[in-house]
């Protein structure tokens, strides 16, 4: 794949040729993804997790779920740890009870976070810079083919107990709808993402091998937010299909991608967009 990358107006980067326009919003309608494990519940071995059950205090089920329960076998193997690189946190997500918990040593802290099957990743830091560490979490929202969304939570400490704040995957998505232009040119196979950013437009062309055509571009369909050296990311994963197929392809996908900065009330900015040569979104 031949490409470029640099930060230039928009108009200066569009050759001549037939132009599609996609203004952030895709015609493909995601489809529904998987909230908790299916009956088969498989995992992958890069989201490897430790069925272990949370501690006796964090299993006692309110008496709802007490009700529920009782007409069903409690099933531990349902009980699901995502470990962190810290070997004394994780995150730990009872499939029974759809309830969730941060475990950081002794303490469990339970947690309102979606159930996707990919699962949660944790890390704990000081994000904001106040001088108390805060936990984020790359919540799984819901898994399919094809499909993959995920949201930021953020838990910080508080004099009563723990502030839990959720941007979710709709949250990255709007921010992409406002900040990003896609343009594909037929003639040449260019595909250009122009992300306007505070200061400068980022442009990055994308020349797409082989010789289908181009029906549209999807990008709503894999939605990340990952930690990398103590920063948090959100990523898009660009795809596309090609007319004649049934499902979108993300072969020669491009990826988007952008820091998160996080303020002591746990509000957000998300940074420069950017653009790279993907292999999907990252987790």
């Amino acid at each position: 794949m031949k490409k470029q990358n640099g930060k230039l107006s928009f108009a200066s980067a569009i050759v001549m040729g037939t132009i599609i326009g996609f203004s952030g919003c895709a015609l493909y309608e995601p489809a529904q993804g998987v909230y908790g494990p299916p009956e088969s519940f498989g995992i992958d071995e890069d989201d490897t997790a430790s069925s272990d059950q949370i501690s006796p205090e964090a299993e006692v089920p309110t008496p709802a779920e007490e009700e529920e329960l009782s007409e069903k076998e409690y099933d531990p193997a349902l009980v699901f740890t995502w470990p962190s690189d810290d070997p004394s946190l994780s995150v730990v997500q009872d499939y029974n009870t759809h309830t969730s918990c941060i475990v950081d040593g002794d303490e469990e802290i339970p947690v309102d976070i979606a159930m996707g099957v990919y699962g949660a990743r944790v890390v704990k830091c000081d994000i904001d810079g106040d001088g108390e560490d805060e936990y984020l979490i790359s919540e799984c929202e819901g898994t399919g083919s094809g499909y993959s969304v995920r949201g930021l939570c953020i838990v910080e400490k508080t004099d009563d107990g723990y502030k839990q704040t959720v941007y979710d995957g709709e949250y990255f998505m709007q921010v992409i709808e406002d900040r990003v232009i896609f343009a594909y040119d037929a003639e040449s196979r260019d595909l250009t993402i122009s992300a306007v950013n505070d200061k400068e437009t980022y442009v990055y062309i994308e020349t797409l091998e082989g010789e289908d055509e181009v029906d549209d571009i999807i990008w709503r369909d894999q939605i990340g937010v990952y930690f990398e050296d103590g920063k948090v990311y959100m990523s898009s994963s660009v795809g596309f299909f090609f007319k004649g197929h049934g499902w979108p392809e993300y072969e020669q996908s491009v990826e988007l991608y952008a820091p998160i900065t996080v303020d002591t009330d746990s509000q957000i900015v998300v940074g420069d967009i950017q653009a790279r040569d993907g292999d999907g979104v990252k987790d």
